[in-house]
């Protein structure tokens, strides 16, 4: 997808800028036009005509984008580098959008838990969650890509299948059981919203960890 090409491009930049905190900085800001691309919303294109006649929600003085017709869950129209208008079917960029959402909310929150919450020992002391990760063991990360690497590839056939978008049967605390449709989808809408704020906080802790060198909550 856009949003994985455009991050990936990314990461090979800050390969070569070396360990430049100031440069690391900069190539995370660029990443907030990736983030718009979780803005992106699914549904049937419309026909020439009634994309032309309507506005957009999130943005009014602008044209809707064709295939934000407003029928998906959270579509406001918001899709300002038309991204939608490259992709033939955008069921995966929703898979996508709620994958970096729910990883990003889970992000935030070891964010914060780093700077004081830490495992035993000297390697794991460290109270900078992005320096934490040189100083952990290889051993530790390797655990960590592994993890990510099964949840992919058990995972590759919701992904890239023809079911809803981002729904792997997971609901321990069974949340939507005996819940109607509506209050299902007001529940989708909040997962989403809070995603997406979640993709914007991130990025902003990232800056300001590395460019301003200072906590979450140092002033």
């Amino acid at each position: 997808s856009i949003f994985e090409t455009s991050n990936d491009r990314i990461l090979l930049s800050a390969g070569r800028v070396g360990s430049s905190r100031e440069e690391m900085a900069k190539l995370i800001v660029l990443a907030l036009a990736s983030v718009a691309h979780g803005f992106m919303q699914l549904g049937a294109a419309p026909s020439r005509t009634q994309a032309l006649s309507a506005k957009s929600q999130s943005i009014p003085f602008l044209e809707a984008p064709e295939k934000l017709d407003g029928s998906m869950i959270g579509d406001v129209g918001f899709d300002p580098l038309e991204l939608s208008a490259i992709q033939s079917d955008l069921k995966y960029a929703r898979t996508a959008e709620l994958k970096h959402g729910r990883i990003s909310m889970l992000a935030c929150v070891g964010f914060m838990v780093q700077e004081h919450v830490h495992l035993p020992g000297a390697a794991y002391s460290n109270p900078d969650p992005i320096g934490a990760i040189s100083t952990v063991p290889l051993a530790a990360n390797l655990q960590i890509l592994l993890g990510c690497a099964v949840v992919e590839l058990t995972t590759l056939d919701i992904t890239y299948g023809d079911g809803e978008p981002g729904d792997y049967g997971w609901d321990p605390a069974k949340v939507l059981q005996g819940k109607s449709q509506a209050k299902i989808d007001d529940l989708k809408l909040k997962e989403l919203s809070n995603g997406r704020l979640a993709m914007m906080a991130f990025l902003g802790m990232c800056v300001q960890n590395l460019y301003f060198h200072k906590g979450l909550f140092e002033f």
